[in-house]
């Protein structure tokens, strides 16, 4: 069934590709930087809007985090594309040749990053452990190895270190790195088995990333 995965990671990607392949090597660079820091953003961010979302409706703390993360996602996304397009109203000009094929491979960039958020984002969905008749799994690699989910997990990992660290709780010198045990699937697989066999039960939003 693995394919069934394959097809999934397929659509984001496919959709940028068909969107955005003839809008030009620049837009299509302005919108990969655009893409990869409202990800960024959304992954750095959501946990402290899902303990507050949580806090205020409990009822609903299994969808909070998928829901959050998204949300700011489209916020900050839409945010800056609204910024980038009145800053940057002249698009840079560049040889035919270099401006089509460079528009699709960044086109084609803007969609794997797209998809390696969604792939760790469905992990935060509340659906059965294994979802897709199995093909998705927390412990199973994907797309041939190249795991989008994992990708951006590590990503997200690396980035924390520096310019997208957090604040340091007192008493947890790893609290500005996110997921710094790499426990973010195995955790939420837990949830999703919890929610699975008793989904009226209020499992904490704060299972994942770093605490």
């Amino acid at each position: 069934m693995d394919f069934l995965m394959m097809a999934v990671y397929a659509i984001p990607i496919l959709a940028v590709i068909a969107a955005a392949g003839k809008q030009g090597l620049w837009s299509n660079t302005v919108l990969l930087i655009n893409a990869v820091t409202a990800a960024l953003l959304a992954t750095n961010f959501w946990e402290p809007i899902v303990r507050w979302w949580g806090a205020q409706a409990p009822g609903g703390v299994h969808v909070w985090d998928f829901l959050a993360i998204w949300g700011l996602f489209a916020i900050f996304f839409s945010g800056m594309r609204a910024l980038t397009d009145l800053v940057s109203k002249v698009r840079v000009r560049f040889p035919k040749a270099l401006d089509v094929g460079g528009s699709y491979v960044m086109a084609l960039a803007v969609g794997w990053v797209i998809t390696c958020f969604m792939g760790m984002t469905l992990h935060m969905a509340p659906l059965s452990r294994e979802f897709l008749w199995g093909s998705f799994e927390a412990e199973k690699e994907s797309m041939f190895g190249l795991s989008p989910d994992r990708q951006w997990l590590g990503f997200m990992q690396k980035e924390s270190l520096g310019a997208f660290s957090r604040m340091t709780p007192e008493g947890n010198p790893e609290g500005h790195v996110f997921d710094p045990t790499g426990e973010f699937m195995p955790r939420y697989a837990t949830r999703r088995q919890i929610l699975e066999k008793q989904p009226g039960i209020w499992v904490p939003a704060t299972v994942g990333g770093a605490k």
